[in-house]
């Protein structure tokens, strides 16, 4: 085997693949190109509408949740976070059958370099989870012979299922596509399963997180890893009729004691976690619940150091050209500056992929292990700092836009908008024909300004330049609101010089008004999303109302005994389209002593991916 570029001086040893492990061949990312249609799948349980009703429901259990949330309500106070050595020696006794002793590190303990899987924002789609699982537990090779071998830990990086990560969505959107991948490779020497919680799980209590992810304590009699049980849970089919009845019958619902991921093994106990990967490297997994770091959760990480650092964190300190503040008070409360302490940062909560430099330090957001893709920014102006990397780039995103008012009007992204303003429009309509034009002008003005209120909501207007939003938000009010009494004055002269006076009711006008108002205001709805994220204004909600399944993509990272980490993002454009191929979308070398280098042909590979974020710019990143 040929040498392995960037990775130092100790011995390089691999793990052994599964004999029925063919290892397959990576290509470099393609241009930044657009194409015409991306695969959706067709089981259930689909992805989810994010303006639908069901999704409704997971931003009412968001609204709960929040308000719950507090200091005084905070479950991380009842966690007992696992000492290092501890962790480390768990981790050890899983990974024994792959050759692991006890040391004080994982690297030392594996007696070779240590292989991390890193996939974050996962349970959507069923059948592109099932398709991200064989992405995510392939072995590949590259162009130069360098083989990625799976890892020897999995860590799960936040929302293991949508829209809320319940018992029942993780099993049936997350555990059971992917068992039938694991179970279909029938590898089963163990490996580590790891995972810190993003607000999805925290909706639920982290009740799904914890089934799955939370180790059992000594004294538990608790089901092997591989049980059937385990492997394949039962849930209820209709939870909120299982719930009904339970409460009626004064019992709790029942539920699935554990649940498990074939042939991974979970150590952790808290939420959070510290661990040493070698003897100048340590990984710190934050978890920030729905609000901020919780003191002892500071003063588990606010330690002393003299090594680098990896710090995986459920949102990211930067995304989409901007700092994100949710991320940047994380660092800050456990006392890490990225622009002085070397650091490599690697988030999901974002579900796309991006790499930045501040200093010595390293920033990657990685969520694109199944739910919905966002895409990058297509704003040239306001970007904080200037992005290395990102998977897709503008010019794809930019055409997945131009398809977004059509989707929403014709109803993928679910009917929840519709139906609001089809209620709306209704009212109108009724005051239009029953009492006069004037009437029906107060009703559209109060449906202005509530939807001018929600829109300004749904941008963000306290964090997203409020003297660009607050205006945006109330022409667009005034466009909907006054949409069905505009549309009902074109129709009732149309009707009349169609038809003749009296051939056909007023009433079926007026119902032709309404459709026509309504579908119109969908339309304008999902022009206004795509406008606000071409403008700057917001970059999460247009791409969460497309609801796109394409650029899946997660991290496989390999560390050596001197704390350098090689890292491997690995993608495929449209994870559902038969003969698609999955691809080497970034590929870089980091460690405190020398934070960034591209190894091999990578440079061509990163240049590729972002080309027209060059041409934005003017100039060429350097390598």
């Amino acid at each position: 085997m040929p040498p392995q570029p960037g990775i130092g001086a100790a011995p390089a040893l691999e793990p052994e693949l599964p004999a029925r492990s063919t290892p397959i061949r990576l290509s470099p990312a393609p241009p930044d190109v657009p194409r015409s249609t991306y695969t959706r799948g067709r089981r259930r349980p689909r992805a989810i509408a994010w303006f639908g009703f069901t999704a409704f429901w997971g931003h009412l259990r968001h609204l709960v949740a929040s308000a719950i949330a507090t200091e005084n309500i905070d479950s991380r106070q009842w966690m007992v976070p696992d000492a290092p050595p501890r962790l480390i020696e768990r981790a050890a006794d899983v990974l024994s059958e792959r050759g692991a002793k006890k040391a004080p590190t994982l690297v030392e303990a594996m007696g070779r370099d240590l292989w991390i899987d890193f996939v974050a924002d996962t349970g959507d789609d069923v059948s592109v989870s099932e398709a991200v699982a064989r992405l995510v537990f392939g072995t590949y090779e590259l162009e130069d012979g360098t083989r990625l071998p799976r890892g020897d830990v999995l860590i799960l990086g936040g929302d293991l299922a949508y829209p809320v990560a319940t018992v029942r969505e993780v099993s049936r959107r997350l555990v059971k596509p992917w068992n039938r991948v694991l179970e279909e490779l029938g590898d089963e020497v163990p490996r580590v399963l790891l995972a810190i919680p993003g607000n999805h799980d925290w909706y639920d209590g982290l009740d799904g997180f914890a089934r799955l992810c939370q180790a059992p304590c000594a004294f538990e009699q608790t089901e092997s890893p591989l049980s059937q049980r385990a492997l394949h849970p039962v849930t209820n089919e209709f939870p909120v009729l299982a719930w009904a009845d339970a409460f009626r019958r004064g019992v709790a619902v029942d539920k699935p004691d554990t649940m498990a991921l074939y042939g991974y093994t979970s150590i952790q106990r808290a939420s959070y976690f510290r661990l040493p990967l070698a003897p100048s490297l340590e990984l710190f997994a934050v978890d920030r619940q729905l609000k901020r770091i919780d003191p002892r959760q500071q003063a588990y990480f606010r330690v002393p150091s003299s090594g680098a650092r990896i710090v995986m964190m459920p949102d990211p300190a930067r995304a989409y050209g901007e700092v994100r503040p949710n991320g940047a008070l994380m660092l800050n409360a456990i006392g890490i500056d990225a622009a002085q302490v070397p650091t490599l940062f690697i988030a999901g909560d974002v579900h796309h992929y991006e790499r930045s430099s501040e200093g010595a330090s390293l920033h990657v957001v990685a969520g694109g292990g199944g739910a919905f893709l966002h895409g990058a920014r297509v704003s040239p102006r306001g970007a904080a700092y200037r992005i290395d990397a990102e998977f897709p780039g503008p010019r794809a995103s930019r055409q997945m836009l131009g398809r977004l008012p059509w989707h929403v009007a014709s109803g993928g992204s679910g009917w929840l908008i519709t139906a609001v303003f089809a209620a709306g429009h209704a009212l109108a309509l009724l005051a239009y024909v029953n009492a006069s034009p004037r009437a029906a002008l107060g009703v559209s003005f109060a449906m202005s300004v509530s939807v001018a209120v929600g829109t300004a909501l749904l941008i963000g207007w306290r964090r997203h330049r409020a003297w660009r939003s607050i205006p945006f938000a109330m022409a667009f009010g005034l466009l909907t609101g006054m949409l069905p009494v505009d549309v009902a004055l074109i129709i009732d002269r149309l009707g009349v010089f169609l038809t003749g006076a009296g051939a056909l009711p007023r009433t079926f006008w007026m119902v032709i008004a309404w459709l026509v108002a309504t579908w119109g205001s969908g339309l304008a709805f999902g022009a206004m999303l795509a406008m606000i994220h071409r403008l700057g204004l917001n970059h999460s909600q247009p791409f969460a109302a497309l609801g796109s399944p394409a650029y899946r993509h997660f991290l496989r990272l390999r560390v050596d005994h001197e704390g350098r980490v090689e890292v491997f993002a690995v993608g495929l454009v449209d994870p559902l389209a038969k003969d698609e191929k999955p691809l080497l979308i970034d590929r870089f070398t980091w460690s405190a002593h020398s934070p960034l280098r591209h190894d091999g042909g990578a440079e061509d590979d990163l240049t590729s991916a972002r080309g027209d974020r060059i041409e934005e710019h003017g100039d060429r990143p350097s390598g």
